[in-house]
């Protein structure tokens, strides 16, 4: 239980560090239709060389709680890199994902993790690689819902999007049509009894840009759910950043 909550985490981190500032668009004219959609989004890609910041994270299952602040950095396309301490002082756990490579280490247990994207995949019940999770982290959808027999609607408020992708995944997301920021995405799989819903609350704008900076995460798999909180306390758009990741020699690799 404790190796599939520490991936949990380390997965949440992925998932809620924060977007990059993006240019907020003139939504005065409705998309009429899936492709008007695309096409406006498509105008909200984020430009960034390098994210700075700091979020605090609470972690919430059937039997346990536990906050943290997380210091996250991304340099983009090549790797995200994250820091988490308990109780904002005690360092609890390392990451650094690349386009090739997860890996992480905890120290609770003087553990760690180092392979490919089959331990996120797990998780997730779908394929999954480094730039699905980058425009995860910068307020996208985490699959690609403008294909085949998708299935557009609106009303006052959220332009839907809803799509199946075979008999055994679904997936749904709303976007704001004031700000066309996302506010929710939802991914089930039936047949590995695994949902993800993503409820973004609060995008804050800054010089024209816009960055989630508070939202929760639901993961569920087989009966268990994990609830994950995030509010973002610093964001900074740097040009160069230091990622420094290394695994003690005397940690133990994880079985999973």
């Amino acid at each position: 239980m404790m190796h599939k909550i520490s991936c949990l985490l380390i997965f949440s981190f992925l998932l809620v560090s924060c977007g990059s500032k993006k240019n907020i668009v003139d939504s005065s004219a409705e998309a009429k239709n899936l492709s008007s959609l695309e096409n406006k989004l498509e105008t909200k890609k984020p430009d960034f060389k390098a994210l700075n910041g700091v979020m605090s994270v609470n972690f919430k299952t059937e039997e346990n709680s536990v906050n943290l602040r997380v210091n996250f950095r991304i340099k983009k396309d090549s790797a995200i890199w994250m820091s988490a301490k308990i109780a904002g002082l005690i360092p609890i756990a390392k990451a650094l994902i690349t386009p090739n490579k997860v890996s992480f280490y905890q120290k609770i247990n003087k553990e760690y993790f180092e392979g490919d994207y089959t331990l996120i995949e797990d998780l997730l019940g779908v394929p999954i690689n480094y730039d699905q999770l980058q425009k995860l982290i910068l307020g996208q959808a985490l699959i690609n819902p403008f294909q085949s027999k998708a299935q557009f609607s609106q009303d006052e408020t959220y332009y839907f999007i809803r799509r199946s992708y075979n008999q055994q995944l679904s997936y749904q997301s709303s976007w704001l049509k004031k700000s066309l920021d996302l506010k929710k995405q939802h991914l089930v799989h039936q047949q590995k009894d695994q949902q993800l819903f993503i409820n973004y609350d609060q995008y804050e704008y800054l010089s024209g840009n816009s960055y989630p900076v508070d939202y929760f995460i639901l993961a569920s798999d087989v009966g268990s759910q994990v609830r994950i909180g995030i509010k973002v306390k610093k964001i900074e758009q740097v040009n160069s950043i230091n990622l420094p990741f290394s695994i003690p020699d005397n940690y133990t690799k994880m079985s999973l």
